[in-house]
C-alpha cells in the first residue's frame, strides 16, 4: 500500500451568499487553521460505500473503517495504516457505526443489513484476528446511528433506508433495541419519505432523541414518540447537531444529500429557546447547491471554542466537487470556508486521528476513478 502524504494548497474565500458575508468594513474572519492532506489508501476497496473512525485495537488512537459495496470490510490501523479484515462483505449499506454493544470494552462494528461484528479483543498483539458475525435481521438501510435510547446501558441502533432512487422505503425509522442476549426488539416510527438520521440529546432532558430531514421524535418514559417539526426541507438531507451559537442548546444542520442536477440549500437552524413551542430560527449558508451534499459534520477546527461546519459533495455532481470547511465566527452569524478538494467525498467523517486534540476530517468517493481514502489533518495555528 502506498501513502502519498502531502500539504495541500488552502484556499480561503468566503460564503458566496450575501448573507454570510461581513459587513462593510469590518475586519475578514481569520479561520485560524490549516489541513495537511494524507492520502491512506490510494486504491481501497471497491466503491467504499460506508466509513467509520473509531479506537478499533485500544491503543488510543483512532482507526479507520471502510465497507466496500459488497465487501470486504476493513479496519486501517492508525498510524502505519496497515490493512485488515473485518468481513468479506454480506451487508447491505452505505452507513455503519463503531460502538461497544456487547459490553465488553472494545469497539464491534455495526453495519446496515442488518449485522455487527464482535471485535475478538487483544487486536494490538494479534490484529488479524477473526470478528465473529451476528444477524440481527435482513434489513438493508440507509442510515445507522447507534445509542442507548431506553438508558438500560447498552447501547441500541437505530435505522433508516432511503426513497430516492425508486427505493420508496426512507418513510420508516427503525429502533432496534438491544437484549445483550437473545433477539433485538424492532420498533418503527412512520416518517415522511426521504434519508438522513442523526440522535442526539436534542431537548437535553437526558435522553436520546432522533432527528431527521426537518424534524425530530422526542423521547418520552411511554415510549411514544412523538413527532416535532423543525422546517419544511429537501426530502433527502444529511444531518449534523451542534450548538453553533454557543447559547448551550443543539441547533441542527441540514444538507440536500440526493439528487444530482437539482439545487437546494445549506442552512443551520437555531433552537428556539422553547423547544416545544418556539420556531427554529433559519440560517442560510449557501443559497443555492447541487443536491449531492452527502456529507456533513462539525468540529472546532481552529480551537476558538466555537464549533465549525464542514461538507462534502458526491463525485456525480457537476464539477469541481468540493469539500469545505466553514469557520464559525460571531456565534454563526459569520462563516469563511477553507477549500480542501475539488473532487469530491462522501459521508466524511470528524475524529482526531493524530492525536493532537483537534478534530480531522476522514472521506472518501464512493465510487467512480478516485476512491482513494484520504484525511485531512487540522493543524491550528498558535
Amino acid at each position: 500500500m502506498e501513502k502519498l502524504p502531502y500539504i495541500l494548497i488552502l484556499i480561503l474565500s468566503l460564503c458566496g451568499c450575501q448573507h454570510n458575508r461581513d459587513k462593510p468594513g469590518e475586519k475578514l474572519l481569520q479561520p485560524g487553521v490549516t489541513f495537511d492532506h494524507l492520502v491512506i489508501d490510494s486504491l481501497g476497496v471497491e466503491n467504499p460505500w460506508a466509513k467509520i473512525c473509531g479506537d478499533i485495537n485500544g491503543d488510543g488512537l483512532s482507526d479507520i473503517v471502510i465497507g466496500g459495496q459488497k465487501g470486504p470490510l476493513v479496519w486501517y490501523r492508525n498510524p502505519d495504516w496497515q490493512r485488515f479484515e473485518i468481513a468479506a462483505g454480506g451487508y447491505n449499506t452505505v452507513d455503519g457505526e463503531a460502538g461497544d454493544i456487547d459490553g465488553d470494552g472494545d469497539l464491534d462494528v455495526v453495519m446496515g443489513g442488518l449485522i455487527w461484528y464482535d471485535n475478538p479483543g487483544n487486536l494490538r498483539d494479534d490484529p488479524s484476528q477473526i470478528w465473529e458475525q451476528h444477524q440481527i435481521a435482513i434489513h438493508p438501510t440507509h442510515d445507522v446511528e447507534l445509542a442507548d435510547i431506553n438508558n438500560d446501558g447498552k447501547l441500541d441502533i437505530v435505522t433508516r433506508n432511503q426513497s430516492d432512487f425508486g427505493t420508496k422505503k426512507g418513510n420508516t425509522i427503525h429502533i432496534w433495541t438491544n437484549p445483550h442476549s437473545g433477539d433485538w426488539k424492532e420498533a418503527i416510527l412512520e416518517c415522511d419519505h426521504g434519508e438522513g438520521l442523526k440522535l442526539s440529546d436534542l431537548d437535553a432532558d437526558g435522553d436520546t432523541d432522533i432527528i431527521g430531514s426537518g424534524f425530530w421524535f422526542e423521547n418520552v418514559a411511554t415510549n411514544e414518540w412523538p413527532r416535532h417539526d423543525i422546517t419544511q426541507w429537501n426530502a433527502s438531507a444529511n444531518v449534523t447537531v451542534a450548538d453553533l451559537n454557543g447559547d448551550k442548546r443543539l441547533d441542527i444542520v441540514l444538507t440536500p444529500s440526493e439528487l444530482a442536477s437539482q439545487y437546494y440549500r445549506i442552512s443551520w437552524f437555531a433552537q428556539p429557546e422553547d423547544i416545544d413551542e418556539g420556531s427554529w430560527t433559519e440560517h442560510i449558508l449557501i443559497d443555492s447547491i447541487e443536491c449531492v451534499i452527502h456529507g456533513v459534520a462539525n468540529g472546532d477546527f481552529n480551537g476558538d471554542g466555537a464549533i465549525d461546519i464542514t461538507y462534502s459533495e458526491m463525485h456525480q455532481g457537476a464539477d469541481p466537487d468540493e469539500v469545505v470547511v466553514l469557520i464559525n465566527g460571531n456565534h454563526g452569524e459569520q462563516w469563511s470556508s477553507i477549500l480542501l478538494s475539488k473532487k469530491g467525498s462522501h459521508s466524511i467523517q470528524v475524529a482526531d486521528m493524530d492525536g493532537d486534540k483537534s478534530p480531522d476530517i476522514m472521506g472518501a468517493n464512493w465510487s467512480g476513478k478516485d476512491q482513494s481514502i484520504n484525511l485531512w489533518l487540522a493543524k491550528r495555528k498558535i
